[in-house]
């Protein structure tokens, strides 16, 4: 089977105005387009141009989750657990008699959540953690800014220069002195003289002196040029500052939240899924080729992989196996891509397509660029 799929942006508050409409050819609603996702999860399943669900379609869960993501202002410092953790959370939370649609739950669902972004513009992300080094200097061009509260931000270089590991627990589960000093630093931190200042300084313009913004300090801070990718395994902090991007994930709505948002913060699990080891292995990838017009992206998951193509007048892609069902997306020119079953569709940028496993083999032609999720 091949038949194209669509869905509604998701309005939340952190979303673009007009990075779909302007990158992908999507009809702009006025408001925030923060997320198009492309699935059958049964928060938002796409649906076939007749308006048959894709959950109807395939009832058993997809693999994976693919989304267009596009962040003007940054997302809150999050973290993905582990399937085992979220085995124990989803479990815990349900015992507690907690609605899966109240503010309150950070558990949506039993799956973990891995994941990796490709920037599809030019995309700016924390993720991972910072040698306590980078930290510590980072603190240290605070102090001019900082008078009231110098012992606390002298207390958190000590940490970053004795016992980095435990910073964002410190600042996580740390006194009120902390919010006292993010405080006078969104007070003061008029002219910044660093780029991690200027960060705060953006932090502060959206979010007012939140605690958050310390925890920002301690990440590591990627832009992303297009085509390249990060990826986020199950317990790495990050967040998304702004861009467009396509995401792939676990079938998962399962994130815990540590700052920067007006959503339920739940520090304590947060902690509990952090994995620091993991996070000091954050790094951006790039996908390997294949062949021509063909490359693959490093996975982090059992469940998926993704695969980049490029077709031209003078490169298509001819009987390629795909390991399982499959979504492709174009994010540019257009792609037709047709199977073994003499099934063909033609997909233009921001149109994407379901790929069913029962043909042996697809084949792909036009000339654009796309992604295909697939299940492993």
């Amino acid at each position: 089977m091949i038949v194209k799929i669509e869905n509604e942006a998701r309005d939340y508050a952190w979303g673009s105005t007009t990075l779909m409409a302007d990158a992908l050819g999507l009809t702009a609603t006025g408001g925030p387009m923060a997320e198009v996702w492309f699935g059958n999860h049964p928060g938002s399943p796409s649906r076939t141009e007749a308006g048959e669900s894709l959950a109807d379609l395939r009832s058993k869960p997809l693999g994976f989750l693919l989304k267009f993501l596009a962040a003007a202002i940054p997302l809150s410092i999050q973290v993905h657990p582990s399937r085992e953790k979220a085995v124990e959370g989803f479990a815990r939370e349900n015992a507690a008699g907690l609605a899966i649609t109240d503010p309150n739950r950070s558990y949506k669902d039993e799956n973990p959540k891995s994941e990796s972004l490709v920037a599809i513009t030019e995309f700016e992300v924390l993720a991972g953690i910072r040698s306590g080094f980078d930290v510590a200097q980072t603190l240290e061009s605070l102090a001019p800014f900082v008078k009231a509260n110098q012992s606390t931000l002298e207390g958190l270089i000590a940490i970053a220069e004795t016992n980095p590991d435990s910073l964002f627990g410190e600042v996580l589960k740390g006194n009120a002195d902390y919010n006292a000093l993010v405080a006078e630093l969104f007070a003061n931190l008029t002219e910044p003289t660093r780029p991690e200042q200027e960060l705060l300084i953006d932090i502060f313009a959206e979010f007012g002196p939140d605690r958050g913004a310390l925890l920002a300090l301690l990440m590591r801070h990627f832009i992303l040029q297009p085509g390249e990718a990060l990826v986020v395994p199950p317990g790495t902090p990050h967040s998304y500052i702004r861009g467009l991007g396509l995401e792939i994930q676990d079938n998962s709505d399962n994130v815990l939240r540590a700052g920067l948002t007006p959503k339920h913060i739940d520090g304590a699990e947060f902690l509990k899924v952090f994995d620091v080891e993991v996070a000091k292995a954050c790094e951006t990838v790039r996908p390997k080729e294949l062949a021509r017009g063909l490359a693959v992206y490093p996975s982090i998951s059992d469940d998926y992989c993704l695969h980049k193509v490029d077709v031209s007048g003078q490169n298509l892609l001819a009987d390629i196996k795909l390991p399982g069902d499959s979504i492709l997306v174009c994010i540019a020119g257009e792609i037709a891509v047709s199977n073994s079953l003499a099934e063909r569709v033609v997909l233009r940028r921001g149109e994407a397509a379901y790929l069913s496993a029962d043909a042996n083999f697809f084949s792909f032609s036009g000339s654009g660029t796309g992604y295909i999720g697939s299940e492993l």
